[in-house]
């Protein structure tokens, strides 16, 4: 009889994410499940990279850990004053978290698949902390129509109205589609509920 470890531990991230709990090695979807928040987490907000390497990322539109794992070595070379140190910074991040760089994510939104592109692209949006915040540019890409959010108001109380119109359409267009999206939007609707009283 093959002895297994009961149990694998993996920590706690800044977005809200729990992983320091114990979690049995034979619940794949579960394994699963984890795997994908991690994927739609941001970058800033998980893994602890030099400034110049976040900004390089940033400029290039790599702000989810799913966009970035899926790059090779020499895409991320190439990219405006990046160079071998931030490769070997992402590489020891990605290491620590069991990923790597080249990885093919077949599944649900990454695939390209019916409107996965549209949804990886509205989370992209997230704010380091909570909430979204969508220009004016993006939102005619993808058809949203924030005119009447686009009020003479705070960055502040512009990014709650945002963040209360895109996560209302998360809800309602992928729902079906992503089963564990309630928990991954539930700290950005406690953050905009608390704002508006």
């Amino acid at each position: 009889m093959s002895m297994q470890p009961a149990n694998v531990y993996q920590r706690i991230s800044s977005s809200g994410m729990v992983f320091d709990r114990k979690l049995p090695i034979n619940k794949e979807a579960e394994k699963a499940l984890q795997r994908n928040r991690v994927l739609l987490g941001l970058i800033e907000e998980e893994m602890e990279l030099s400034f110049r390497s976040q900004n390089c990322l940033k400029d290039a539109g790599i702000k989810l850990i799913g966009q970035l794992v899926q790059k090779s070595a020499s895409e991320l070379l190439d990219l405006k004053n990046f160079g071998r140190t931030s490769l070997r910074e992402i590489e020891k991040n990605l290491s620590e978290i069991g990923l790597t760089l080249e990885m093919k994510l077949d599944f649900y939104p990454w695939n390209g698949n019916g409107n996965g592109a549209e949804f990886i692209q509205i989370f992209s949006f997230q704010r380091p902390g909570g909430g979204f915040l969508i220009d004016n540019r993006a939102a005619e890409k993808l058809g949203i129509d924030f005119k009447e959010l686009n009020q003479p108001v705070s960055k502040k109380k512009l990014s709650i109205l945002h963040t209360k119109y895109l996560l209302d359409k998360l809800q309602l267009k992928f729902e079906q589609d992503i089963p564990y999206l309630t928990s991954l939007l539930r700290p950005h609707r406690k953050g905009w509920e608390k704002e508006l009283g």
